[in-house]
């Protein structure tokens, strides 16, 4: 898969992706049937990610990917514009760092911790990359008097 997005008239998934055995650029297009503006974006992105017809396809093209293209196909039929449905996915997409995860339901926890694990990837520098550095140190400037903490006092 090279590329993946959402086409609003008719509801549908295209993919653009490399076809190895002929050497040629392609393109899929997965049309969505029976999604409203009230159905759930993570359900529709599992049965067609485990679509028979579709599954080998959609190998390279992750979850969270296409749940956010069926998230933006939804603000469109609640009569949402583009940039307002990025920004609602966005805000769900972003963890709070003042949150407390303690209170939350396993179901949430595991979308935080996915969410995390996704920034993580995203952001870690791999042996490959250009600017890749190994065992880089750091001196932090301690511009303010350290505080000493109760609970590591001998007693």
């Amino acid at each position: 898969a090279q590329k993946c997005g959402v086409c609003f008239q008719p509801p549908s998934i295209i993919l653009i992706y490399k076809d190895n055995s002929q050497d040629k650029t392609r393109q899929r297009i997965m049309p969505i049937r029976g999604f409203s503006a009230f159905s759930d974006c993570s359900r529709a992105a599992e049965e067609l990610k485990n679509n028979p017809r579709h599954k080998a396809y959609l190998e390279g093209v992750s979850l969270r990917q296409l749940q956010k293209l069926y998230s933006l196909l939804r603000g469109h039929l609640k009569g949402q514009s583009l940039a307002e449905s990025l920004q609602k996915f966005q805000q769900k997409e972003t963890i709070d760092p003042e949150e407390d995860m303690n209170k939350l339901d396993d179901k949430e926890l595991a979308k935080r911790k996915s969410i995390m694990d996704e920034v993580f990837e995203k952001n870690r520098k791999k042996k490959d990359d250009p600017d890749f550095v190994y065992n880089v140190e750091v001196e932090f400037p301690q511009d303010e008097q350290l505080e000493s903490c109760g609970w590591d006092m001998d007693a």
